[in-house]
């Protein structure tokens, strides 16, 4: 081993370590705490929904979800985890329909392992009724479609949420196993065109010809299209005149925790307003 590698060996970042005590601790002391990101509509500028990200503020500093959730659903803990997201967002729903916001609809993120908890509907539906929220108020976005068992349990799980009347979305789609038998098994009502198709937009014609084609598809299909990850005026413009319903990106606004995120759609509300005077 070279002298440099030896270095580099030994500065390294260590990885981190992260046990079921720690998980539970955090749960028991709100660690874990939702940031939401605006999805727009392309057309109008309009605010159409926010979609929940979990953060975990630690005493040693931010964890990225990446970092933590894999680890919730090692240890079984999602399963203490998924009541708390519930409660917690829909809380959070209320307090913006409360303060004039009732178009709004709510994205949550369930992995497959969550959708695999019989108890699932029944959490939801006791959180709904809780905060007097409604289905139609909520999107279930499906993230990890590989890690879907061939059983179809997950599957199932979110037809009978559609049933209710709670919208499914297709996350990342084009990128990995997020694919068409998805879209036709679950009758979905959205697909989200995965940021990396949309940060490398103008490398060549040809990822142009794909992410238009991913528009057209979901069109065909009597699907919202959602462009994630836009950060640049050029990308929102070339977006717009491709027909793309939806956008969420850097360039509209960043995650932001409940304050931040009232204060923002006050602003653009009012935006808004002025402009159609």
């Amino acid at each position: 081993m070279s002298f440099l590698a030896s270095l580099q060996k030994v500065f390294a970042p260590k990885k981190r370590i992260i046990g079921a005590t720690d998980l539970r601790r955090a749960l028991a002391n709100n660690e874990f705490v939702f940031y939401y990101q605006p999805e727009w509509d392309l057309k109008t500028g309009a605010v159409r929904g926010i979609e929940a990200l979990i953060r975990w503020e630690s005493p040693n500093g931010i964890i990225p979800p990446n970092e933590f959730i894999p680890k919730l659903e090692e240890t079984g803990i999602i399963n203490e985890f998924t009541p708390f997201l519930f409660k917690q967002t829909f809380k959070d729903l209320r307090t913006l329909r409360d303060n004039g916001f009732t178009d709004l609809f709510l994205s949550i993120n369930l992995s497959a392992s969550q959708l695999r908890n019989p108890s699932l509907l029944t959490l939801m539906d006791e959180a709904m009724d809780e905060f007097r929220i409604l289905p139609e108020q909520i999107e279930c976005e499906l993230t990890e479609t590989n890690s879907l068992s061939k059983s179809g349990v997950e599957i199932q799980t979110l037809k009978n949420l559609k049933k209710q009347g709670i919208r499914i979305s297709i996350d990342d789609f084009g990128s990995g196993h997020a694919s068409l038998n998805y879209v036709k098994d679950l009758e979905a009502d959205k697909l989200k065109i995965d940021g990396d198709f949309i940060n490398t937009l103008f490398d060549k014609q040809a990822n142009q010809s794909i992410t238009r084609m991913m528009i057209d598809l979901g069109h065909a299909l009597n699907l919202v299209v959602l462009a994630e990850g836009i950060e640049r005026p050029e990308q929102e413009k070339w977006l717009k005149e491709n027909n793309c319903d939806f956008g969420q990106g850097f360039i509209f606004s960043r995650p932001l925790p409940l304050s931040m995120l009232l204060s923002f759609l006050k602003k653009h509300q009012q935006a808004n307003e002025q402009k159609s005077e």
